[in-house]
């Protein structure tokens, strides 16, 4: 996958909920794969607190109110994986930021500040690129690159389809222990979509931005009744119908790859992006521990350069400030400026303070 190599978290919250929910609709999990929900849980909500809340919640309401569910080592795992996960966000939003209230207050400004909308459009328009559409008003949709979003939703509404009938047709043949399975995969199925729908809809109805990883997880779990559904439609037609199904998930193919090294090529570009910027930098003096500031990229160029990134509102000087296709701000206007050569994005200077001021790292910023 695009994102399995970068250092975002929706990959390994995919992996942690699809777990998670596997192994909580066991018939009868044992103490292992108990361990493994709350592992699975504990997981999606380290890297990725609000997945994690929204993936328990459903599977804590199953766990208590649904019968063939309702098990105290179910509600005991959820539970404590979920906690475990939030509880270092929890700590940490006392220790840095006041409070749980405060915490999500700064969270919500960050993110553009969360409220009820409808992004839709914006995730629809980022699944062709930008991997980040924030905002993403003069880009345009694609709409071979929605293929999968019609895909989907046709596939896992095929999957329970196939299960239903299966139910039924099982049930008037009163077939007992196969009817019972058939039964309990329908459940599954049904909870399945719930948690995808869960964690998916918070990014649709309250995020005013949209990226393709956010979706990660509900992509993971509505791939197994959709795989079902793909199962059931070719089973039940015929070849020409089969040869179609065939050449449609070609297709898709043959579109996605091209979206998947194309943005993989711009990512190296912007790593090497990162990599000159630090020559530039090193050759005009600034070295660890430094402190970086700029307009956009500052965290992974301060790793790059072994500097520190300036937090939103710190006041300190910084030995250097990194923008691209900006003027710089009043306080440095009178900073030597080095654009950075044969860079893959044009437009990046480095800016660094007279001798005097970098003596002096600590003094606040002009205003």
């Amino acid at each position: 996958m695009f994102y399995a190599n970068a250092a975002m978290p929706n990959h390994y919250t995919a992996m942690g909920v699809t777990a998670a929910v596997g192994l909580f609709l066991g018939a009868r999990p044992g103490r292992l794969a108990l361990a493994g929900v709350a592992a699975g849980l504990a997981l999606a909500a380290l890297m990725r607190p609000n997945d994690g809340a929204a993936v328990a919640a459903p599977l804590l309401a199953a766990a208590l109110f649904v019968p063939a569910w309702r098990t105290r080592g179910r509600v005991l795992a959820v539970a404590g994986g979920a906690l475990a996960g939030l509880l270092p966000w929890a700590v940490e939003a006392y220790v840095r930021f006041g409070g749980v209230r405060e915490r999500l207050s700064a969270a919500s400004d960050v993110q553009g500040g969360l409220r009820p909308l409808a992004a839709i459009e914006a995730q629809f328009t980022a699944l062709d690129g930008p991997l980040l559409c924030r905002p993403c008003a003069a880009d345009q949709l694609r709409i071979v690159a929605a293929g999968w979003w019609i895909l989907l939703p046709l596939l896992v509404a095929a999957g329970l389809w196939a299960t239903g009938r299966a139910v039924d047709a099982a049930g008037r043949a009163e077939q007992g222990t196969a009817d019972t399975t058939r039964r309990a995969t329908r459940r599954a199925l049904w909870l399945t979509v719930a948690v995808a729908l869960a964690v998916a809809l918070p990014y649709f109805l309250l995020v005013p931005y949209g990226a393709p990883r956010f979706l990660l997880p509900a992509d993971a779990l509505l791939a197994i009744p959709a795989a079902l559904g793909l199962l059931a439609l070719l089973d039940r037609t015929k070849r020409a119908v089969t040869v179609a199904i065939a050449a449609l998930l070609v297709a898709h193919l043959a579109v996605q790859l091209p979206l998947a090294f194309g943005n993989a090529r711009i990512q190296a570009g912007a790593r090497g992006d990162w990599a000159r910027i630090t020559d530039v930098l090193y050759e005009h003096g600034v070295r660890a521990p430094c402190l970086l500031k700029g307009n956009t990229s500052v965290i992974p160029i301060a790793y790059v350069s072994g500097c520190s990134a300036a937090d939103h509102g710190d006041r300190r000087l910084p030995a250097a400030l990194v923008l691209r296709g900006q003027e710089p701000p009043r306080w440095a206007r009178d900073w030597r400026r080095h654009p950075v050569p044969d860079t893959y994005a044009p437009g990046w200077t480095v800016l660094v303070p007279p001798a005097t001021a970098l003596r002096n790292t600590s003094t606040d910023m002009r205003s």
